[in-house]
């Protein structure tokens, strides 16, 4: 019974023994369509994760910016000023902490801000944020923003982070999505390719049957497919990218080398027959 595609290749990454009589069932363009499918595969987990993330380490993104919140800043702040509807009140209209690295201050007047690299100013209705690593935002304090629970900087810096969060969750699951693909589609090709060529050099020797580079393509996709799938689930329930990579990448050599042990990389039956027509 012929397979079409896409069920040639589900079907032909179950065993051993379909991997590589599958190996000369896709050409090219659907070689790319599988790696992207796979890809597309982990990307799943990630972005769940951050779809479903209801905070941010700001820290992270703005680490320069927060340091100029000391707990110097946090007594001052809460010793004379208070938030409430979304409105910053209090005196001094201005008041402000320099050093040598940034400024952070509270700015009730509406008056210019300085032109410091690394900043935090408390408005009356929002935050500017500066880092010299160049991100800058203007945050707007919600509604039942207050600063009740604040007594350290530490506390501090998680409500900015948490304030700053509720405004840029878009901007959070782009660039981090962005960011965590890149790195699991370069994992992924660099693993497909290098996996290749080490098959395709199998050709060298008379006994494997392993004809073409495309060849040998076809045979490291097929063994990623499991791998991957598993990598997803487990992603899925525990998310670290670390570990996705190290299921995916263990997976396909442990699924190579099953497929040597039972073949030799050579045909031994007709299971071709089964699964699809040869391109």
């Amino acid at each position: 019974m012929n397979r079409g595609f896409p069920m040639s290749y589900f079907w032909g990454m179950c065993t051993p023994k379909r991997m590589f009589a599958s190996r000369k069932l896709f050409g090219w363009g659907k070689l790319v369509f599988i790696f992207v499918f796979l890809t597309a595969c982990l990307l799943i987990p990630v972005s769940l994760h951050f779809a479903k993330q209801d905070s941010f380490d700001l820290k992270s993104l703005m680490p320069n910016m927060m340091k100029q919140v000391d707990d110097t800043f946090v007594k001052e702040v809460t010793a004379n000023y208070s938030l409430e509807n979304g409105v910053l009140s209090g005196q001094p209209d201005v008041m402000k902490t320099d050093t040598t690295s940034g400024v952070a201050m509270v700015s009730l007047a509406g008056g210019a801000l300085p032109n410091a690299k690394n900043m935090i100013a408390l408005q009356k209705d929002k935050m500017e944020l500066r880092d010299n690593s160049g991100y800058a935002f203007t945050v707007k304090y919600t509604d039942d923003a207050n600063f009740a629970d604040i007594q350290t900087s530490a506390d501090m810096q998680s409500w900015i982070s948490g304030q700053w969060y509720v405004q840029n969750k878009a901007f959070v699951f782009l660039t981090m999505s962005l960011m965590l693909g890149s790195v699991l589609f370069a994992s992924s090709l660099m693993l497909a390719l290098f996996a290749a060529l080490f098959i395709w050099f199998t050709k060298r020797n008379s006994m494997s049957e392993i004809g073409s580079y495309k060849e040998a393509l076809s045979l490291t996709l097929l063994s990623l497919g499991l791998p991957t799938i598993f990598a997803t689930i487990i992603g899925t329930i525990y998310f670290d990218v670390t570990v996705m990579m190290a299921v995916q990448s263990l997976g396909m050599v442990l699924i190579i080398a099953f497929v040597f042990i039972k073949t030799r990389f050579r045909q031994t039956d007709k299971i071709l027959e089964l699964g699809g027509q040869a391109e």
